[in-house]
């Protein structure tokens, strides 16, 4: 099972992809607004409680037979958010990859590409499968070729 991370919301992920129902979703927005929180009220505290309802939904999403990954999708992705999700997705075996999802035409995570072995990108045409998703190795391989 992949880990994706986007700072896209569900509405652009519901957008642009068919087979959404073989994914879970963790949008951190919404977890905030059922807790009553915004990013600019979180203390440390309510990061303790945030982050454990995070990997409680990553724990029960991984037990699921129907599931091929989990989309996390927070709008302030951070050096710090991403190695913390490393540290914390690494014990968990059933997630293979963390791959990072970034919009090709308005690239918004450039600056994390090192720090991931697989990015995708959201189809720029019509809705597709997220596993039809371009890789971006594929990309420098069609450049290299041009």
């Amino acid at each position: 099972m992949k880990f994706y991370i986007t700072v896209e919301n569900t509405t652009k992920l519901k957008r642009s992809l068919l087979n959404l129902k073989l994914f879970n979703i963790i949008s951190i927005p919404e977890i905030l607004d059922q807790y009553g929180y915004t990013y600019e009220s979180i203390d440390e505290y309510s990061t303790f409680i945030i982050n454990k309802h995070i990997m409680d939904l990553i724990n029960t999403y991984t037990k699921s037979k129907r599931i091929r990954g989990i989309i996390y999708s927070n709008p302030n992705v951070t050096d710090n958010v991403i190695y913390g999700l490393y540290e914390s997705l690494k014990d968990i075996k059933e997630i293979s990859d963390i791959v990072l999802f970034d919009d090709y035409n308005v690239p918004k995570l450039h600056k994390f590409y090192p720090l991931f072995e697989e990015i995708v990108f959201f189809p720029s045409v019509k809705k597709i499968r997220l596993i039809e998703c371009t890789p971006i190795k594929e990309l420098m391989n069609l450049k290299k070729g041009s």
